[in-house]
């Protein structure tokens, strides 16, 4: 049986870790799931993303690592030859670039974010209530957003 050489360090809710499953899984590359806390800053992790942010991605056949789901992709996107998920011509990928990146800030700012945090984080990690209005504005703005 084929073993993964990359490491995905990711944590299943990020939308970003989530973006790079499926670009790996896109383009046929072999990864294993490592589930990262980011709030816990482990130490290790910390190697890998020095912003403990997921998703980071690494191989330690080769001694590389790599960062933020931007630069994961981009890698991708130029080391492995199959059919780009980004086409067109240089002046039209860059901007399909822009328009990603504006999005995935905006709505992880406006949606993702605060429904992460109130949902999530606040219940596991702070043990206290969700704020019902901060939940609400986030549901109005995904709606707008989308």
């Amino acid at each position: 049986m084929l073993t993964a050489m990359w490491q995905l360090h990711q944590f299943p809710l990020c939308p970003f870790s989530r973006k790079v499953r499926l670009l790996l899984s896109e383009k046929g590359v072999a990864y294993d799931l490592v589930r990262e806390n980011p709030w816990e800053r482990r130490e290790g992790f910390g190697h890998l993303s020095p912003a403990y942010r997921t998703p980071a991605i690494h191989n330690p056949e080769r001694g590389l690592s790599l960062a933020d789901s931007r630069a994961i992709c981009e890698y991708f996107e130029e080391t492995v030859d199959k059919t780009p998920m980004v086409n067109g011509t240089a002046p039209t990928r860059a901007e399909i670039r822009r328009l990603v990146a504006l999005f995935d800030e905006n709505f992880y700012a406006d949606v993702t974010g605060p429904l992460l945090d109130e949902r999530m984080k606040k219940r596991l990690v702070y043990r206290s209530p969700p704020d019902s209005k901060r939940l609400r504005d986030a549901m109005r703005l995904a709606d707008e957003h989308l």
